[in-house]
């Protein structure tokens, strides 16, 4: 066991990157929302990019340690203490036996993933330490976190790495494929959804994100037959108003798909607060590919890690544990 659990934060569970090929069953991949911030953070500590960790929401957790590890968070800028100290984001963190990990308010984005050496360790459901909280699965007793909880990590396969994550720069839009009943929307509709730019509303979970804005009508109506759904789906109701369907959502669907997002832009979309705006910009499958394609080469070579000539990370924490031995 390594963290106990003195305060959940707000809506913190267990990830990894999903549970696919179960759908047909009736099992939504859940996983990490952010998959490129969940990653960069197992990177970091040289754990397999698909090691559990935890994701929080809005607001952080704080977590005393149980044994001397080593922690890594990436995501929002999630203000972060170690007994009492502030910490910046993004870099490998020695923790020790006795210390306070607290996590604050998130700035600049909505999720924060905090990985551990070795990755956290739970009982496969499926293949996957996944959380889906609706359906009571995964990840730690199916649920978030709650006041209490022990939480154990496997063992480290590597070092961590001498590096930090870079400042990731990307443009404002987000980029959609058409969907499959793209058809059905004429080009006053097209316009209207790459024109003025949706709102998140505050009904926005990881099932999936409504939007307000211009209302769409779809010809021959907005019922269709229930097919599988593909994360990032972009499905109207007959209200007109756009929900994006995202890691958590329902297994099938029967409203008119205008499009759908590229993954490559997932992480743009998800770090977004209630409140934003979000503008589409229209691609093609292939370009969608390519981009995924060119992400995920960028992720795993390191093209996102820099040289940490900050050590501070490393000194501070172990100043600490050297203070509290000489002062028993």
């Amino acid at each position: 066991m390594v963290l106990k659990v003195k305060n959940p934060g707000l809506y913190t569970t267990v990830q990894d990157l999903g549970r696919y090929g179960h759908q047909a069953e009736g099992f939504s991949p859940a996983g990490a929302m952010d998959y490129r911030a969940f990653m960069l953070a197992n990177q970091l500590l040289g754990n397999d990019g698909n090691a559990p960790g935890l994701e929080m929401t809005f607001r952080g957790a704080s977590f005393e340690v149980m044994q001397d590890t080593v922690i890594a968070a990436a995501g929002a800028d999630m203000a972060l203490s170690i007994d009492g100290t502030p910490f910046s984001i993004g870099v490998p963190i020695p923790v020790f036996k006795g210390s306070l990990i607290e996590f604050g308010a998130a700035e600049n984005g909505s999720r924060t993933y905090l990985a551990v050496s070795g990755g956290i360790k739970v009982e496969l459901v499926l293949d996957s330490a996944s959380t889906h909280v609706r359906s009571g699965i995964g990840g730690y007793r199916g649920r978030t976190l709650e006041v209490g909880d022990v939480i154990g990590i496997g063992d480290a396969a590597s070092a961590p790495r001498p590096y930090r994550i870079s400042a990731i720069e990307e443009e404002e839009a987000v980029r959609v494929i058409p969907g499959q009943q793209y058809d059905r929307f004429n080009e006053e509709m097209r316009e209207k959804l790459f024109g003025e730019g949706y709102t998140l509303t505050k009904d926005c979970d990881r099932m999936g994100y409504r939007l307000d804005g211009p209302e769409l009508v779809a010809e021959g109506g907005h019922d269709v037959l229930s097919e599988p759904t593909q994360l990032g789906s972009i499905q109207v109701p007959k209200g007109g108003k756009p929900i994006v369907l995202l890691n958590d959502r329902q297994t099938a669907g029967g409203y008119a798909r205008i499009g759908t997002v590229a993954r490559v832009d997932i992480p743009k979309l998800v770090q977004k607060h209630p409140g934003d705006t979000v503008r589409f910009e229209e691609i093609s499958v292939e370009e969608a590919t390519a981009l995924y394609r060119e992400e995920m080469k960028k992720i795993r070579d390191g093209g996102y890690l820099e040289v940490n000539n900050d050590f501070r990370s490393h000194v501070r924490p172990t100043a600490g544990k050297l203070k509290r031995i000489m002062e028993r």
